[in-house]
């Protein structure tokens, strides 16, 4: 979860991470360095968690530095809390991810998701809010409420389950801290031998 206890230097940070962010390739596997760096696109929305409670926490783009790259994403993992440091992190399947794990179904519907939605949320607070509180929904089923407005969440999750787009997501992943689904890139530079 992205809590409200941020300092509020991260803003200009995560304003930076905007405007530069861009998808890389990864490998499932691999162990990857991340660092949150806040939330921007966001609103602050008061949710329900079934193993952290009642938390005021920021809904939107998340900002993360992995391996140095900075990369949009939104958290997967409504169980734990981000760190604010540089955390080692395996590159996972979607699927696969938080414990317990979304599963298939799931991980299809936030794929459709963010193919729907995320080039809108990148411009639009409510946007991002409504893609963040969506995936949530999605992932952690009866484990999870927003108390009050949920930014369309609801309908977002509807039209993106009857959608047959679907976005090349993939997870970073660590048992200590929370999950994030990030966009995943072919990699373009496979040589014919």
């Amino acid at each position: 979860m992205n809590w409200l206890t941020k300092p509020a230097i991260i803003l200009g940070i995560s304003i930076g991470a905007t405007i530069s962010a861009q998808a890389t390739s990864y490998t499932i596997g691999e162990s990857v360095q991340v660092k949150e760096n806040g939330v921007s696109p966001d609103k602050v929305v008061t949710i329900n968690s079934s193993t952290l409670g009642q938390q005021t926490v920021y809904a939107g783009v998340t900002q993360l530095l992995i391996d140095g790259v900075a990369t949009n994403s939104f958290c997967v993992d409504p169980y734990q809390w981000a760190s604010g440091s540089t955390e080692t992190y395996t590159v996972s399947d979607l699927a696969s991810v938080p414990s317990p794990a979304m599963g298939t179904a799931a991980a299809e519907t936030v794929s459709k998701l963010w193919a729907k939605y995320y080039q809108q949320a990148l411009s639009s607070d409510s946007t991002a809010a409504g893609l963040q509180i969506a995936i949530w929904e999605t992932v952690a089923g009866s484990n999870f409420s927003v108390v009050g407005t949920d930014y369309g969440a609801s309908g977002m999750i509807t039209a993106a389950n009857s959608s047959n787009i679907e976005a090349n997501l993939v997870a970073v992943s660590s048992p200590s801290y929370q999950d994030y689904v990030v966009q995943n890139v072919p990699d373009a530079g496979a040589t014919l031998v």
